[in-house]
């Protein structure tokens, strides 16, 4: 799944962040890199930005470094609304992931996502792998090596689910999470004892002592994913969203949103239904 991945470059300031988790990409399959802009329609701040041209250079130039480190990498410039032309692209290319950084230009200097990923983390029909660029957060360097997967048991986890399992032999020991409201509560013991078995199943797939398995009992999903994650050392997060929704207003689900929006990691969010080839 990760050895064609789909860049989106905006030439932020942020570009060198993004680039520097590519290397660490190759420990799960990464050879080839499709290289992505995509001029909005309508855009007026920039003279050039009607000139496709101007932004096929600018992509060759980056693509010429990273055939210089070994991958096989092409470029695309597209008009259009962001999203729906990166989904586009990716499909046409093959690309089994798209990658895109998350630096939402917010006065507050906040860990947003930005208008434009939180559009294509919704619309999204293969998964999105998205890198905090913050200069708050410290990039990592070592190649990705500890997934940690956060799953409720649920349909619409189920793929996120099989996308851990198969990473699971070019990584090292995993670590599984689902935050539940059990603690304390009696009422709620059949459904721990529900995501207990479902999380056993998982073992059986994924091979003896694969992962690791936290199963907080109370707590706010998001907050436990992260504090388990940055505790346990996982470089990246795998959580699944919801399926696609044909209404305008697509729906993550609020867990899966806050995870990505406070992120500070690379985080995975694999769609119900995910388009890998």
């Amino acid at each position: 799944m990760f050895e064609h991945i789909l860049v989106a470059a905006d030439f932020s300031p942020a570009w060198t962040r993004l680039e520097s988790q590519l290397e660490r990409l190759r420990a799960l399959g990464c050879r080839r890199l499709t290289l992505a802009h995509v001029l909005v329609e309508g855009y007026t701040r920039a003279p050039e930005s009607g000139h496709a041209g101007h932004y096929e250079q600018r992509l060759e130039e980056l693509a010429a470094h990273l055939r210089e480190q070994g991958f096989e990498t092409d470029t695309a410039v597209r008009v259009g609304a962001v999203a729906p032309e990166l989904e586009r692209l990716a499909a046409e290319r093959g690309a089994g992931v798209i990658l895109a950084g998350t630096h939402g230009h917010s006065t507050l200097r906040d860990l947003f996502l930005g208008s434009t990923v939180r559009d294509l983390a919704r619309r999204a029909r293969r998964p999105l792998l998205l890198a905090p660029v913050h200069s708050e957060v410290a990039p990592g360097t070592e190649p990705v090596c500890r997934p940690l997967l956060a799953t409720d048991g649920s349909d619409a986890a189920r793929t996120a689910e099989e996308v851990f399992v198969q990473l699971l032999p070019a990584c090292g020991r995993g670590v599984v999470v689902s935050v539940g409201r059990w603690e304390g509560d009696p009422s709620r013991e059949e459904e721990h004892r529900e995501i207990a078995a479902h999380v056993r199943e998982l073992a059986e797939r994924g091979g003896e002592d694969a992962f690791a398995t936290v199963l907080p009992g109370q707590g706010r999903p998001s907050v436990e994913i992260g504090r388990i994650a940055e505790e346990r050392g996982a470089d990246l997060v795998i959580i699944g969203k919801r399926g696609r929704n044909p209404v305008a207003d697509l729906l993550l689900g609020s867990t899966a949103e806050a995870v990505c929006r406070h992120a500070r990691r690379l985080t995975l969010l694999v769609p119900a239904r995910a388009d890998t080839n």
